[in-house]
């Protein structure tokens, strides 16, 4: 009596694992869950092969997934959302954005429709509940490496066309499922997605505004018309983006580029709303990714909004507590430079004090101090920090002509000629052109 043939989905995952020399990268710290992976592997399964690798450190888990496509190996990650009580959302966006034809399967016990709607919009091929049956798992982990379905194939060759240009079989490919399936979403993006290469811009916008019709909850077409109205009509870019974000509210960067279209609008507390959002986003996530959210919305508001920079840039000190170091002297020269542009040159000198309690002697916070001690009119002040500076670093004034002036300048106010003369004249030795020098110095000449 023969045995009956084994359920497809074990035959897809074999055929992944034996034939094609699969391997299995899992990122967890769950060892229940890691142990009911192998007994699926090795026992059900039955696979003789060593192809499972279970890493509790994410960046080794990258170079194992790089080692193994570096060697034409496919590779399916299986990745806990929380590590150690923290969301690895960033290493599934590094893994998606190094590797993408890596599969991943996300591990998790969160089934918020927020939280899973971020989870694909990174790029996760399956979601797995816990707990979970073997069978269950064999199924999520077939269906991450394979799509099932004659329409899911004709999507997935439809896709390796439209990477080699062939955008007339691309079509056909949508026709046909159309065909099948009237007003199908996914046919109508990839039909979109060929006339978009065709330069046919207008009928793309046309085909990704029906799929986003035919399913008002599918991300891709409004991705898809975002990108299209993006740099040609702001309105509408910002009317995609925010459906997204109703959809997908939990995608940091994306609140971070609505808050940026509104500060283009000049409209900075619809600007605000969005950016604390993408804050409160960023700390759901780890603290290092805050502080580089909070400096991108810092940087670029600084010069429409100097009082908002301000604002952000003192949250990223606040964030580092006491945990500063040489490397947050950019932002404490960032944060002065704000405080100064709003003429609060007193908060700004306080701003470089504290800097200066971290690093003592920095020379360009010293610098920046003189400055800000020149916008108070404390010019005598302003030259003990220059002369701080150029004790420590004699060549410091020749790192740019506006440089040399600004030491010229603060001489020049105290009475100084004699040196100021000779800083003047170190900045047109930089730049000969240099007017504001060649102003003050003219003024030095006539006495």
């Amino acid at each position: 009596m023969s045995l009956p043939p084994p359920p497809k989905f074990d035959q897809d995952l074999r055929e992944f694992l034996e034939t094609q020399h699969g391997s299995l990268v899992m990122l967890s710290d769950d060892p229940l869950f890691v142990r009911t992976l192998r007994t699926t592997v090795l026992k059900t399964l039955g696979i003789k092969a060593d192809c499972l690798e279970v890493y509790q450190d994410a960046g080794l888990a990258l170079r194992s997934v790089r080692d193994h496509l570096e060697k034409k190996l496919p590779v399916l990650v299986l990745a806990d959302r929380l590590l150690r009580g923290m969301p690895t959302l960033e290493f599934m966006r590094s893994l998606k954005g190094a590797f993408a034809e890596a599969k991943i399967l996300v591990m998790t016990q969160e089934t918020s429709r927020d939280a899973l709607s971020q989870l694909y919009e990174i790029g996760v091929d399956s979601v797995l509940t816990k707990p979970v049956s073997v069978g269950t798992l064999i199924e999520k982990m077939a269906g991450a490496i394979k799509p099932q379905g004659k329409i899911s194939q004709l999507v997935q060759e439809a896709k390796r066309l439209l990477e080699l240009g062939e955008t007339a079989k691309v079509k056909q490919i949508s026709h046909a499922i159309l065909k099948v399936k009237e007003k199908s979403p996914v046919a109508l993006m990839l039909l979109g997605d060929a006339l978009l290469v065709e330069g046919k811009r207008d009928e793309a916008i046309k085909a990704y505004e029906e799929a986003h019709e035919g399913a008002t909850l599918y991300l891709e077409p409004l991705k898809k018309l975002a990108s299209v109205h993006q740099g040609e009509d702001e309105d509408n870019y910002l009317l995609y983006l925010k459906k997204l974000d109703v959809i997908s509210p939990l995608n940091t960067e994306r609140k971070c580029e609505i808050g940026k279209v509104y500060v283009r609008k000049k409209d900075m507390g619809k600007a605000e709303v969005y950016f604390g959002e993408a804050i409160v986003n960023a700390q759901r996530e780890a603290s290092s990714y805050v502080e580089q959210i909070v400096s991108g919305i810092a940087e670029s508001v600084a010069e429409a909004s100097p009082a908002m920079a301000e604002k952000y840039y003192f949250k990223i000190l606040e964030l580092k507590g006491t945990n500063l170091t040489k490397d947050d002297m950019v932002t404490f020269n960032r944060l002065g430079i704000a405080l100064r542009k709003q003429g609060k040159w007193k908060e700004a000198i306080e701003n470089y004090k504290k800097a200066l309690t971290v690093v003592p002697g920095d020379e360009r916070v010293l610098y920046n101090m003189g400055l800000a001690y020149g916008d108070g009119q404390q010019h005598r002040q302003a030259v003990d920090c220059y002369e701080q500076v150029l004790k420590s670093d004699p060549e410091f004034h020749r790192t740019a002509a506006v440089v040399s002036y600004n030491i010229a300048s603060a001489y020049h106010l105290i009475k100084q000629a004699a040196a100021a003369r000779e800083f003047l004249l170190t900045a047109l030795e930089i730049d000969p052109h240099h007017q504001a020098s060649k102003r003050l110095l003219a003024k030095l000449d006539a006495g």
